[in-house]
């Protein structure tokens, strides 16, 4: 009787053993998809996802460059999975079921929990992803961006108040305006960073499924620019603080502009700026705001921040939804 005990026993460990060769790994599949900001723009309004200051704002192009992808365990040795390669994406025009950029076979099925992937200035290796024109392809790789934006903000009772530089108080309550129905923002952004430590509210990284595909969303945020602080609970999307930066009144905003202008025109009382590294200038404030863009799995998150061009990383432990 116990001979025939373990006889079961033994087959039976067989049949388990034969189970995890033949399932215990799957696979990952990774896209990047646009946030409905970028393809729908954001009306203005009082509510949550609205503009809250009268203007409303559309995307006439969204082009980024994104690769470094990779999927590891924080346990010591573990193996990586890594795609090194550099696409430019057209997102503005990108299908709205996303475009792959990433796909691991072979993984062992479980939890693994550090993914992150890059914001990439382009260059010579870049590569064509989606329907992207030659010409947006070759503006972001001869200016090595990581992205290009065109904005139109628009207002049917719009003002543009310029900043007033030369005078005590650049805010100046009783400086002039002029009537504006709608401002452009035409820039190239030259912020390349890495985006770690991904995650949703629920987990950590991934869980791959035994003889599954694992499928995942890398959703880019852009409408940041307007936030009021580094997260998105308690914020407000206001772009009259951008709109003010016309210094010369031609209706275009650009980074140039931006430079010139204190961070100190932001009101203490509405933008929370203990959020941010340390800025200077509104041109500052663009930039880190660009380097937020990447999330994961939609309202997902990706807190560690490293600056591919220089300058401090951030622990971005406010941003997370």
């Amino acid at each position: 009787m116990k001979k025939l005990l373990f006889i079961l026993i033994a087959i039976n460990l067989l049949f388990v053993a034969c189970d995890d060769e033949n399932s215990g790994t799957g696979s990952i599949q990774m896209y990047v998809e646009p946030e409905w900001t970028i393809t729908q723009g954001i009306e203005a309004g009082e509510g949550p996802e609205k503009m809250h200051d009268g203007w409303s704002l559309s995307y006439e192009r969204f082009v980024i460059s994104l690769g470094d992808i990779y999927v590891t365990k924080s346990s010591e040795n573990a193996k990586e999975f890594r795609m090194d390669n550099n696409y430019v994406i057209d997102l503005k025009n990108a299908p709205s079921s996303g475009l792959v950029v990433a796909e691991f076979s072979n993984v062992p099925s479980g939890d693994w929990d550090r993914v992150g992937y890059s914001m990439l200035a382009a260059n010579s290796d870049s590569q064509k992803l989606g329907g992207i024109s030659d010409d947006l392809f070759n503006e972001m790789v001869d200016h090595q961006l990581a992205v290009s934006a065109r904005m139109v903000l628009s207002n049917p009772s719009g003002q543009v108040c310029p900043y007033d530089l030369e005078g005590d108080n650049p805010i100046d309550p009783q400086r002039p305006c002029i009537d504006r129905n709608e401002v452009i923002l035409d820039w190239e952004l030259p912020f390349p960073a890495k985006a770690e430590g991904c995650m949703t509210p629920s987990q950590v990284g991934l869980t791959v499924p035994s003889g599954g595909t694992a499928q995942i969303k890398l959703t880019i945020h852009a409408d940041h620019h307007f936030f009021t602080a580094m997260r998105h609970t308690d914020i407000q999307r206001l772009a009259q603080p951008v709109i003010d930066a016309d210094l010369n009144e031609d209706g275009f905003i650009t980074l140039e502009e931006l430079q010139q202008v204190p961070v100190a025109v932001l009101d203490p009382a509405v933008y929370d700026l203990s959020t941010f590294p340390q800025l200077e200038t509104l041109y500052d404030y663009v930039r880190w705001t660009t380097i937020t863009f990447p999330h994961y799995q939609g309202d997902g998150g990706c807190p560690e921040r490293t600056p591919l061009d220089g300058g401090e990383n951030l622990e971005e432990n406010k941003h997370q939804h």
